[in-house]
């Protein structure tokens, strides 16, 4: 299983996340739902491959990773990671960090922070930053991706394409997008 696979289950995860809060909001955009509904939706698909955990402590996932723990503590070693698969033994593999794409820049913080954490060694060796991101014209969307794949130094390794869809209360056209940013040491 290849992080290709893993990637498009997250994209897949990130589709049915919307369309399901389209549904069940009448029309509101995925914009307006809060990032852990996402993660949900994220780490059901992420299932299907693997087994994946939601919210884990920083320090634990590097001590199950067998990671390097000694030394100066990661600035957000009480933290959490948003998801996180895991290897058949049971230790971790994929660090997964999932963000709404307001502007630009969302990604950079979370890149830095995933290269710090795979910086230290054991089981995980890459990491993924699943962004969200609507604009009314695609060409504004693939500007955001574009820029924060420049400015974070994460690779944008998968996309799903913009996909139309209407605001609700009005006949307005927007369209939203799914991409992958893969994090590497």
């Amino acid at each position: 299983m290849t992080i290709s696979n893993f990637e498009s289950a997250c994209l897949r995860g990130v589709q049915s996340a919307f369309k399901t809060h389209y549904q069940f909001t009448g029309g509101l955009s995925l914009g307006n739902a809060p990032e852990a509904f996402i993660q949900g939706q994220i780490a059901f698909a992420l299932s299907k491959l693997a087994y994946v955990t939601l919210e884990s402590h920083v320090y634990e996932t590097l001590s199950e990773a067998g990671a390097e723990t000694r030394g100066k503590a990661p600035r957000n070693k009480n933290g959490r990671i948003d998801l996180v698969t895991w290897w058949k033994k049971g230790t971790p593999r994929f660090l997964i960090e999932v963000k709404k794409l307001l502007h630009k820049e969302a990604i950079t913080a979370d890149v830095k922070r995933l290269k710090q954490l795979l910086g230290r060694g054991g089981s995980t060796r890459e990491g993924l930053v699943v962004a969200y991101v609507s604009a009314k014209k695609p060409a504004t969307i693939n500007s955001r991706l574009l820029f924060a794949a420049d400015s974070s130094g994460a690779q944008l390794s998968k996309r799903t394409g913009p996909i139309p869809f209407v605001v609700l209360g009005s006949n307005t056209t927007w369209h939203y997008e799914a991409a992958c940013f893969r994090v590497r040491v």
